[in-house]
């Protein structure tokens, strides 16, 4: 399963920042990391650094990345809003509970989010925290 991490608003700074903790969180020990720029063709170099390109082996791994992601968003100060897009399907990650969490992994995974067919709006925003 590829995915692509982005942060809003991000100079590049905090793009690495998520990916160090990524790097270092047991959940995603299994992930594939790797900083890009968005449509970088292989082997050339692009404008900047934009997205990183994660390969989980599967989709049980999906969960553990978005509550890492969660995790490092409340460590940050200005808590920066981060997508993460599956085969035309960006979700926003911005709270940290297991509804929205089970909510953000049927929307990136579900066929019927990927078709847009009204059951799951191709972007999807949980945005509910709780501290």
């Amino acid at each position: 399963m590829r995915l692509g991490i982005t942060v809003l608003d991000d100079d590049g700074g905090q793009l690495r920042a998520l990916q160090r903790w990524l790097l270092r969180d047991q959940d995603t020990a299994g992930a594939t990391l790797t900083l890009r720029a968005r449509d970088a063709a292989p082997g050339t170099m692009g404008p900047g650094l934009d997205l990183i390109d994660v390969v989980l082996s599967n989709t049980v791994g999906l969960g553990g990345l978005l509550l890492a992601v969660a995790a490092w968003r409340r460590s940050r100060g200005n808590h920066p809003s981060v997508q993460v897009e599956h085969e035309g399907v960006v979700v926003t990650v911005s709270g940290a509970d297991a509804e929205q969490i089970e909510r953000l992994v049927r929307q990136l995974t579900s066929p019927a989010g990927r078709a847009g067919d009204g059951t799951a709006p191709p972007t999807a925003t949980a945005d509910r925290s709780r501290s």
